[in-house]
């Protein structure tokens, strides 16, 4: 009998992911505009919001990781934090309470800070010699995908039509629940707790993995400007968008982050990750400033598709960087260091990007991220010149 091959860690997460960012996508993009538009609240609210979210996933997106270095297998961190993030989306059911929209938005990302990490070190984990490129990209491929499809079911069921009421949001809520379980369901029935082979001490300490310190510092930089998308949606509206429109923008930035992912992952295989990092910061910082200049809705739309190429070219080429540069045993408080620097550098940067566009309008706001940015990127080519660097997984 000839035996199936079984799809990979990867692609079997990838799945996951897409199904989880599928539930979060019907809800996410429109809350900003439900709590702005419909519950009177103020950009600077949604940036305290999206700051919180950060500032109490921190500490998990830390711990996690080193935890699970530990743990005999990876897979109860996964679980648990996909877990949280849906029962945090059944508070979005309660509706009228901003303030409780906002808890649900903090749980939520909680349980992302819970299983990043781990999951990320699952991949390189699993990732044969010289694919770790290949691999991240397929996760980061479905997981955007994931997002088109939150994205046209919001607007299949009309969202854009006409005002975004209560029963509209309810509804919403409503379709992401039974998704965000399927997710839940394909990790406990489709994913194996692979066994830790590195023996790793239990010792009670952490610390940053020496070998990633300096390109940490960086990304810390790029991440204070790397606000929430939230604000993208506010920019838009503000553009002259309709709330249809928006999404169908944000359909098309998804798509093409997604067709992005897997091509720059296998290339960076095989030509080193810096020069997509690279292209894919100063896109970003292009791509701020010309939002933060546009008057109209073409320099705008134009603006978010570079924007999306940011996205495809650089999520999953960071990863393979990071599984590149950490020793295997190091891999699980790695990955939790990056995600630790960047939810530092969010608590700053979704606070500050409220305040910057509620007190000195969206110009301002849009092109100190610009710049912050540009000047990260610059330092990530002289970091790379001073570094030794090499295509595929030199630590495995």
């Amino acid at each position: 009998m000839t035996k199936h091959k079984q799809p990979s860690i990867a692609l079997r997460l990838g799945w996951v992911a897409f199904l989880n960012d599928c539930s979060s996508e019907v809800i996410a993009r429109i809350l900003p505009l439900y709590l702005t538009a419909i519950l009177g609240q103020s950009p600077a609210f949604v940036g305290v919001v999206e700051g919180a979210a950060e500032s109490v996933a921190i500490l998990l997106k830390g711990i996690s990781g080193w935890l699970s270095d530990r743990a005999k297998s990876r897979k109860g961190f996964v679980f648990s934090g996909y877990g949280l993030s849906v029962v945090a989306r059944t508070l979005y059911l309660f509706s009228t309470f901003a303030w409780l929209l906002g808890v649900a938005r903090v749980l939520d990302r909680v349980g992302k800070g819970l299983r990043g990490a781990p999951r990320d070190a699952m991949v390189a984990d699993a990732a044969k010699g010289g694919s770790a490129g290949r691999d991240f990209g397929i996760t980061r491929f479905l997981d955007t995908l994931g997002a088109m499809a939150g994205l046209s079911l919001v607007l299949f069921i009309g969202v854009g039509r006409g005002p975004i009421g209560e029963s509209l949001f309810r509804l919403c809520v409503w379709i992401a629940l039974p998704i965000g379980l399927s997710a839940l369901a394909v990790i406990y029935f489709g994913i194996p707790k692979i066994p830790r082979s590195v023996s790793v001490s239990k010792r009670l300490s952490w610390h940053i993995p020496k070998e990633i310190r300096g390109f940490l510092a960086i990304v810390f930089l790029f991440s204070l400007a790397n606000s929430s998308d939230a604000f993208l949606v506010l920019k838009a509206s503000e553009a002259g968008f309709s709330i249809r429109e928006i999404l169908v923008v944000f359909l098309v930035f998804n798509a093409l982050a997604a067709t992005l992912a897997i091509p720059a992952g296998k290339l960076s295989d095989k030509y080193g990750r810096l020069p997509f990092l690279l292209t894919g910061w100063t896109v970003y910082a292009l791509a701020y400033a010309a939002m933060g200049l546009a008057g109209g809705k073409m320099v705008f739309t134009t603006s978010l598709l570079g924007y999306g190429a940011f996205y495809g070219l650089t999520e999953g080429v960071e990863k393979a960087l990071l599984a590149d540069l950490l020793l295997p045993a190091h891999r699980g408080a790695g990955f939790g260091a990056f995600q630790t620097v960047t939810g530092v550098a969010a608590l700053v940067a979704s606070p500050l990007m409220g305040l910057l566009m509620t007190i000195a309008g969206t110009k301002v706001a849009f092109l100190t991220t610009s710049g912050v940015a540009l000047l990260a990127a610059v330092l990530l080519g002289f970091w790379g010149s001073h570094t030794k660097l090499q295509s595929g997984n030199c630590t495995s």
